[in-house]
């Protein structure tokens, strides 16, 4: 798969421009952090050159969200502040979790919902987190405490969520991230039947982005998964062939509606 374009172009509007700024502004405390849940714990020998962290396709997925009030939804909710294999990891028990110390928080699984809502708290975005487990849902919560104001909460499946959701202007930027990396099967099956119905449903805004986690997770290969592709071994063909361009393709891969 090749990559179309790099992350901004020399000339994009100004607005564009300071919103780019922003973005990497407000990520930069978080890189470190977002480059180690990337690569950490997994077997990168196949590759020659590393993919991208999701430090980097966060920074540009934010970078093309420049207008007031946007939506954003994330299927699949953060649901953990102690990091995988590590004591504490996704239960319940509040004795386990740092609030105050990322360093500790589960980086292995991306933490979109806080990032998404520091890196674009400032444009007053509408954020929706949706995931199948109430628990899940309540963890989030106190991981968003102060931007809760701008989080809506649904304890839901991803595919009753969006063949219900109605948002007029469109969703200006999807984030899919929902099943286990093993086994692989269920949820690559699961993430063509969300994309099935993004593109039967037009969910998209014009010119929105869907943001797809752990296409280069290394996990379903110890498992015998013959495809580089993991979980999003149909839903990005399809997703390609329905009116989406590829981005930037990396660890995680973003696709552009045309």
């Amino acid at each position: 798969m090749r990559k179309l374009i790099q992350a901004a172009p020399l000339l994009l509007l100004p607005l564009l421009l300071l919103g780019d700024q922003t973005a990497e502004t407000y990520l930069a405390p978080y890189k470190e952090y977002l480059e180690y849940g990337t690569y950490a714990e997994q077997d990168w020998s196949s590759f020659q050159v590393l993919p991208k962290s999701r430090y980097e396709t966060f920074k540009v997925a934010f970078q093309q969200i420049t207008h007031k009030n946007p939506v954003i939804v994330e299927l699949g909710t953060s649901r953990s502040f102690t990091h995988g294999g590590h004591p504490g990891c996704n239960l319940d028990d509040p004795i386990f979790w740092t609030p105050n110390q990322p360093e500790n928080w589960d980086w292995g699984a991306g933490f979109f919902t806080r990032m998404a809502s520091i890196c674009l708290s400032h444009q007053k975005p509408q954020i929706h987190t949706v995931d199948l487990q109430a628990s899940h849902i309540a963890r989030s919560k106190v991981m968003t405490k102060d931007y809760q104001h701008l989080i809506k909460y649904h304890v839901s499946s991803s595919e009753k969520f969006l063949k219900n959701c109605k948002f007029p202007r469109g969703i200006d930027l999807l984030y899919l991230d929902t099943g286990d990396m093993t086994p692989i099967e269920p949820t690559a099956k699961l993430q063509l039947a969300e994309a099935q119905i993004i593109v039967e449903r037009n969910l998209i805004a014009p010119n929105g982005i869907i943001l797809i986690d752990d296409v280069r997770n290394q996990t379903p290969k110890k498992f015998g998964e013959k495809s580089d592709l993991g979980k999003s071994k149909y839903a990005l063909p399809y997703l390609l062939e329905n009116g989406f361009e590829l981005l930037m393709d990396e660890y995680q891969v973003i696709l552009r509606k045309q």
